[in-house]
């Protein structure tokens, strides 16, 4: 796929209709415009495991990523708070944890459920920036007020691609010829409604917004987010040749633990719910799925990952012919990962690395670049077409982090008032945070907590001991169980416990099940070790590091 020719003057003038054009601009409602400061592009992508080359998978294709890597500071093992879309964005957008949020599904809005929280964008919008949201940053829907959290948010009404609504029908031919809702779904662009995709309309938006505020010479904070990988594996076709269906092997470990707690195995109800998998008559919870079509499912992942490395090589070139690159801070995070036949599972909804581990980077002009000042630093690199050799990432750090301390790390890394840290409990308080930020990494070459031990935290919600139908997404209501997980650089240990959906309580007397994984010696986590005699010590230590 080649990058589009790009006339920036004719996408000044391509949506006269947007607010940005209409006189909202200068609105004193809303913002204050300032200049001088460090800009901040947000890059967040759904569904995105560590599967790019800048994390040492050697299949995939992902050269412009891989550059951006190149030139930034990079988290080897960086975690989400929980593998699901709504609650961990709420969560690092917010700098709160989910048990602060109590956000576990997708029906609620924490300004009137928990607290009336200040957003990273928000923080931003206060100290003058004009924000911008372009795409999925907020999850649409109930857990963002129907509205991406504008008008707290946002400085204009935030921008989602008109084909979004294509996402989910029956637009992928199928063998018989006719239009399907499947979950394989690689595309003719002439083919498709509207002639484009949503990744590549919010590109194009992005790069429109991009050269406006460069006439207006303001400081922004523009937030992107892309919907690929995400399910339906709905892409360009042409991607697909960079990943031949010969080559395509099995995940290492498909095979469901024999010591798996049963409350830890999520069954992919979503997957099931496409016409392509319903056509299997795969048995429910455990399947397992053909292998020929895991293979298709790995596949188009793959090329999911290299089409959205193409959108991201046009949205950084942008950035670097319109002179951003030198004052321009961009950090590049996944929302949580997904799981490709890891423990016979697929999609996220649990607490394993493969799904909690994100990638996670942050470039800072003059501080994690390694180039000459008047090279350039990003140059659009085709993944059709890309060179086998590979970009080395600047700066690697190995400590596990957390995702929530997103918000914290940009206001530090931008030079904002650093936020204070929450107190407990925290829901009357506005403005804090609950994650550590990351900034001390870019100039020591120790961690954060110095000496101490490096722990990262997650969980998830079930709504019973076994696998059910509503066992990955459960509603509030529903849940009864919550799956507390640490992750140091030896080990996770996960501890399910009973848990109150109507008081938000957790109680740790009432354990269901717990796991214990050391990841030095069994980096895919096969291997429940817990035994209760030998590791009881482990829930003290989780107690005494959470806040519930």
């Amino acid at each position: 796929m080649k990058p589009p020719i790009i006339c920036f003057s004719f996408l000044l003038l391509a949506h006269p209709a947007s607010p940005l054009v209409d006189g909202s601009w200068h609105s004193k409602k809303h913002l204050r415009s300032v200049t001088g400061k460090r800009n901040v592009l947000l890059i967040i992508v759904d569904d995105l495991r560590t599967s790019l080359g800048c994390y040492g998978d050697d299949i995939i294709k992902s050269p412009n990523i891989d550059q951006l890597a190149s030139h930034s500071i990079l988290f080897t093992n960086a975690y989400a708070q929980q593998a699901v879309c709504a609650p961990s964005r709420v969560s690092f957008l917010t700098g709160r944890r989910p048990e602060t949020t109590r956000l576990f599904d997708f029906n609620s809005y924490w300004r009137k459920h928990a607290g009336n929280y200040s957003t990273l964008p928000q923080y931003f919008k206060e100290h003058g920036y004009v924000t911008m949201s372009v795409g999925k940053i907020f999850h649409p829907g109930i857990s963002s007020n129907h509205s991406d959290d504008y008008p707290y948010s946002w400085s204009v009404k935030p921008y989602h691609p008109s084909s979004e609504k294509y996402e989910n029908t029956k637009t992928c031919k199928g063998k018989d010829g006719e239009l399907h809702a499947n979950l394989v779904c690689p595309v003719d662009l002439s083919e498709v409604p509207e002639g484009t995709l949503p990744d590549i309309q919010s590109t194009e938006e992005a790069i429109r917004l991009l050269n406006l505020v460069k006439q207006q010479n303001s400081s922004f904070f523009l937030a992107v987010g892309y919907h690929k990988p995400h399910i339906p594996f709905r892409f360009p076709k042409e991607f697909l040749k960079l990943y031949p269906i010969e080559n395509i092997s099995l995940a290492p470990d498909p095979a469901i633990p024999r010591n798996l707690p049963s409350v830890a195995y999520n069954p992919w109800a979503d997957i099931r719910n496409r016409e392509d998998v319903q056509a299997l008559n795969i048995s429910f919870p455990y399947g397992p799925i053909p292998e020929h079509f895991q293979r298709l499912m790995r596949q188009s992942y793959f090329a999911s990952v290299s089409y959205l490395d193409s959108l991201v090589g046009q949205l950084l070139t942008a950035v670097e012919i319109l002179g951003f690159s030198k004052d321009t801070i961009i950090a590049f995070a996944a929302d949580h990962g997904w799981s490709l036949g890891e423990h016979g599972e697929w999609a996220k909804y649990s607490n394993f690395d493969v799904v909690t581990r994100v990638p996670l980077m942050f470039y800072v002009p003059g501080v994690t670049s390694r180039s000459h000042p008047q090279q350039n630093i990003f140059t659009y690199i085709d993944p059709l077409n890309a060179d086998p050799k590979r970009n080395i990432p600047g700066n690697v750090k190995d400590d596990p982090v957390e995702l929530v301390s997103l918000f914290s790390t940009i206001a530090d890394l931008a030079q904002l008032p650093p936020l204070p840290e929450c107190p407990f409990p925290s829901f009357h308080i506005e403005t804090c945070t609950e994650g550590q930020s990351l900034s001390p990494y870019l100039t020591t070459s120790k961690g954060r907590r110095g000496n101490d031990e490096s722990i990262a935290y997650s969980s998830y919600p079930r709504p019973s001991d076994t696998p059910q139908w509503n066992s990955d997404l459960p509603h509030l209501r529903d849940i009864t169980i919550m799956g507390y997980s640490m992750r140091t650089t030896g080990f996770r240990y996960t501890a399910w416990v009973a848990y109150n959906p109507i008081t938000f309580e957790a109680n740790f007397t009432n354990i269901h099940a717990q796991e214990l994984y050391f990841v030095k010696t069994d980096p895919n986590q096969d291997n429940n070790f817990f035994n209760t005699s030998i590791h009881s010590h482990l829930l003290i230590k989780l107690l005494g590091n959470l806040k519930i």
